[in-house]
């Protein structure tokens, strides 16, 4: 469906008509009337949110019946303040939400009773007096409180904003914890019916950047990946009684509106989709708008037997424009529906019944949730170890992986290490000019043999976001993990069963590796490996490549005249320690690195490096004599001739994604 611009203006400045709301966002070709008994709390917000960023001033209301002649009420009635993400409590009597009571004022848990009794705040300054902006919060079976914030304050490895991560507290607010170590944001979480949470996971790792579902225990432990992505970002899901999961799906990065999908697990992680198990409602709705030239979706949520309540926006953005062109996203106008899911007649399913239930023009309509009882999920014991400060994982194969990713699949006898890094969190006031490449700062931990059956066994620093690189013989990494892991306090990963592997399949606990104990890699931070540019590079270069590699310059006579001509560096690869400014970024850099780095908005992409690639950068097949350069002797020779350890900081260096700090 498709409406011209002149039609979308009328609409959207349409009179808003008492307390029952204004139908006059609705497209009439798509709903119908219906009359309901039940209650709806949601978010009236005067301008539109996205991903928790948005400061707008909004409330709390409810509707009830679910009608578009049902009552609308105000839940809060704060005046400036920014309210979002409500969750009602199991015995539907209750409702916390996150909210900042003035501008510039931190975000916290706040409750409410669903009859406006009992408002008082929850979250707050933790034991270690940190404070931060809280956000999602969800009542959990045991009776405490999950909730995502920024309070362990590092950025996120994207829009370098403040990264939010799980914590869970006690339901007046004490004994507040961290529980997932991600270096950009975990957010959205709801609960599965076996008790775990759910969420989505922002997995920017170097060059992927994608949002998965993935699934923790309350305590965070045993957190794996559940769904996606599948070419696609899935926001604010939520469970379907029939053990589906119902989400908002596009392909942006910054914007959680688009289509509306039901998923069912996969059998296999990385494995081709199946009929049934990702379905889009609404196939017609543009996945990486905007424009949304047939409207949007966010925040689908299951009410009873197959109907959902969802916000819908109509069209926005021209059609034809192009996408250097901005788009004013404050054109979408979102409001209240439900719709039902029925079968389409072709093996699959569509959306039905779009039912308008309120819209006011001057404000963005949000985040509908029932207000009912529900079943209150199994408790799941926490078997950690709170005196622990670390955890070990095990690896029954390296050899166990699926196509997918566009890395090497290891055979026996390819590799016999794996290098094991940790992130370094970027905080506010560190300097800009930490890389120009897309990956963010690394130290390695330590290595650890890899057995001839492809297991392996380490022990690692709990509650810190690591990695791994499974390296051939020459130090370089065959296989790149593209996102972080980590273990909590005494927790035992022992099931990984490889990259990609079935999901349930049980892991080979019959292993090489795991008939020693494991590696000990919970070193000191001090003896944890940097390998940067300015630090441990910057030397060498200077001493034994920047000689070769930068131009000359030679006088000769044209007619009487001296003019100098220049002569190219070796290679054409200028090595010069001269510093190169990006405008754009104000980010400075030496030249020598954006050479071998690439970057600068691609002003200077490399030639002979593929950050994060080893395996796949000339740079690193000219130093070690292989590859494009194989049948040529190892680069330089003679007095600048690397040792064995400079050939293996450049080759670190790459796979840990060419830093320059």
């Amino acid at each position: 469906m498709s409406m011209s611009r002149s039609t979308i203006s009328s609409v959207l400045t349409a009179t808003l008509m008492a307390v029952v709301g204004c139908r006059g966002s609705a497209p009439d070709d798509l709903i119908v009337g219906e009359q309901t008994t039940e209650m709806l709390v949601f978010v009236k917000a005067s301008a539109e949110e996205t991903l928790n960023r948005t400061r707008s001033s909004s409330n709390l209301y409810v509707l009830a019946p679910i009608s578009p002649d049902g009552e609308v009420r105000p839940l809060t009635a704060f005046t400036n303040a920014s309210v979002y993400d409500p969750c009602v409590s199991f015995d539907g009597t209750k409702v916390l939400f996150s909210m900042a009571p003035e501008p510039g004022a931190r975000r916290n848990i706040w409750e409410i009773g669903v009859d406006g009794t009992g408002l008082h705040k929850i979250s707050g300054v933790d034991a270690n007096g940190k404070e931060g902006d809280d956000f999602d919060p969800l009542y959990l079976p045991d009776g405490r409180i999950a909730f995502t914030s920024n309070r362990p304050g590092h950025l996120d490895e994207y829009n370098r904003s403040l990264a939010e991560a799980l914590h869970v507290m006690n339901a007046d607010g004490s004994g507040i914890e961290q529980i997932s170590f991600n270096m950009s944001d975990d957010f959205d979480p709801f609960l599965l019916a076996n008790g775990r949470i759910a969420y989505t996971r922002w997995d920017h790792h170097g060059t992927q950047n994608r949002f998965p579902l993935f699934a923790t225990n309350p305590d965070g432990s045993g957190t794996f990946h559940l769904f996606g992505p599948h070419n696609r970002n899935f926001f604010h899901s939520s469970l379907v009684p029939d053990g589906r999961i119902v989400s908002i799906v596009s392909t942006e990065v910054n914007g959680d509106h688009g289509q509306i999908m039901l998923s069912r697990l996969e059998a296999t992680h990385g494995d081709p989709l199946q009929p049934g198990q990702l379905e889009s409602l609404t196939p017609d709705i543009e996945l990486g708008g905007p424009p949304f030239l047939r409207g949007a979706y966010k925040y689908a949520r299951w009410i009873g037997e197959n109907r959902f309540v969802v916000s819908y926006t109509l069209p926005f953005g021209e059609e034809g424009m192009g996408e250097e062109e901005m788009v004013d996203e404050n054109e979408a106008d979102y409001g209240l529906y439900t719709f039902e899911v029925i079968a389409d007649g072709k093996g699959g399913e569509k959306i039905s019944q779009l039912t308008f239930l309120y819209n006011d023009p001057q404000t963005q309509e949000y985040d509908a949730q029932l207000v009912a009882p529900r079943e209150r999920p199994e408790v799941i014991e926490s078997a950690l170890d709170p005196q622990a400060s670390t955890g070990v994982f095990h690896v029954s194969t390296v050899f166990n992986r699926q196509n997918g990713d566009g890395q090497e699949r290891p055979q026996p006898g390819d590799v016999h290490e794996v290098m094991v890094i940790e992130a370094i969190p970027t905080m506010r006031g560190d300097s800009r000019e930490i890389s120009s490449t897309e990956f963010e700062r690394k130290r390695i931990i330590g290595r650890a043999p890899i057995e001839d059956d492809g297991s392996f066994h380490i022990r690692v620093p709990a509650n810190t976001p690591i990695s791994f690189n499974v390296l051939d013989d020459l130090g370089r990494s065959m296989v790149t993990k593209r996102n972080w892991i980590y273990a909590r306090p005494g927790e035992e990963f022992l099931s990984c069963t490889g990259c990609h592997g079935p999901r349930g399949s049980s892991a080979n606990l019959n292993t090489l590796a795991l008939a020693r104990e494991p590696t000990d890699l919970d070193v000191p931070v001090a003896q944890r490996e940097v390998i940067n540019f300015s630090e441990t590079l910057q030397v060498v270069v200077e001493s034994k490549c920047t000689s070769c590699h930068q131009p000359t310059f030679e006088t000769v006579w044209q007619d009487s005249i001296a003019v100098v001509d220049t002569i190219a560096p070796a290679g054409d690869l200028d090595l010069r320690m001269v510093a190169v400014t990006d405008t754009m970024r104000m980010t400075t850099f030496p030249l020598a690195y954006l050479s071998l780095a690439g970057g600068m908005e691609n002003m200077m992409g490399s030639r002979v490096t593929t950050p994060g690639f080893s395996r796949r950068s000339r740079l690193i097949d000219v130093i070690l004599g292989v590859g494009s350069a194989a049948g040529q002797p190892p680069h330089p020779q003679g007095a600048e001739a690397l040792s064995a350890e400079e050939r293996r900081w450049f080759t670190n260096w790459v796979d840990l994604g060419a830093q320059y700090r």
